[in-house]
């Protein structure tokens, strides 16, 4: 079965042959935030979501930004069509093509918000998606599956730690304990969270970092539903038809 990012891609090739921009140029690189950082990215330190450092990338096509979060980040240039021929075998490829990805759709107007939020834009997004969830679902347990500082302490109090599980690939984050939750290793307690857990919300990058098939395994298998958060993956949200929070994106 293909994979999120191969559907997603294929259909994205679909619609910019149709538009008739294969030929246009697009860059990806830096996000503006990252003007002075080490290795021309910026270093989101309370975003740390994978092993290592985790970066945030912007792509600009066309007047149009998209972004994407990955913890292996390069600058690319070329056109749309030699975009998808970029191979899908590691992370920086996945996160280069989102991010590419969320600037065309944006300027074909399919997909909004894809550029990250403030940090005090975070810390109401927390508030706000947390009673989102308690309108639409009640009294739940939420499973986050990476870590976001806002969206924690929105959850913890509007539902309490007793009913939020928390994931995260960053090594100093895992055994921590933050809002009262401790902070589970994301690469081997995904069916821990998910079996506790009423809602799983999960990063966009656990499509870069090929984590998004287990989540889905997973949570198909309890029947419960899995909504992304994040700019990352804004386009195969709409190309593929998942479930995306993200009300502060801009």
């Amino acid at each position: 079965m293909a994979s999120v990012m191969e559907r997603a891609k294929e259909e994205f090739a679909a619609k910019v042959t149709r538009a008739g921009l294969t030929d246009a140029p697009i860059a990806v690189g830096s996000s503006a935030a990252s003007a002075g950082e080490t290795n021309d990215m910026a270093r989101y330190d309370d975003l740390p979501i994978l092993r290592g450092k985790e970066v945030l990338i912007e792509a600009e096509f066309q007047g149009a930004r998209g972004q994407a979060f990955t913890n292996q980040a390069g600058a690319w240039e070329g056109t749309v069509g030699e975009l998808l021929s970029l191979p899908l075998t590691s992370n920086r490829g996945r996160a280069t093509l989102l991010a590419a990805m969320n600037a065309v759709m944006r300027h074909l107007g399919e997909v909004d918000r894809t550029v990250y939020c403030t940090e005090a834009e975070a810390n109401l997004c927390g508030k706000e998606t947390a009673a989102m969830l308690r309108e639409e679902f009640g009294e739940i347990t939420v499973g986050l599956v990476g870590y976001q500082p806002g969206l924690a302490a929105g959850l913890a109090a509007e539902f309490g730690p007793e009913r939020l599980r928390i994931t995260d690939l960053a090594l100093e984050n895992i055994g921590r304990v933050v809002q009262g939750v401790e902070v589970w290793d994301g690469w081997n307690s995904t069916a821990k969270l998910v079996s506790g857990s009423d809602v799983v919300l999960a990063a966009g990058s656990t499509i870069v970092n090929a984590t998004y098939e287990q989540l889905t395994h997973c949570t198909a298998c309890r029947g419960i539903p899995l909504i992304l958060y994040g700019v990352t993956a804004a386009s195969v949200c709409r190309l593929c038809g998942i479930r995306r929070i993200c009300p502060r994106a801009a």
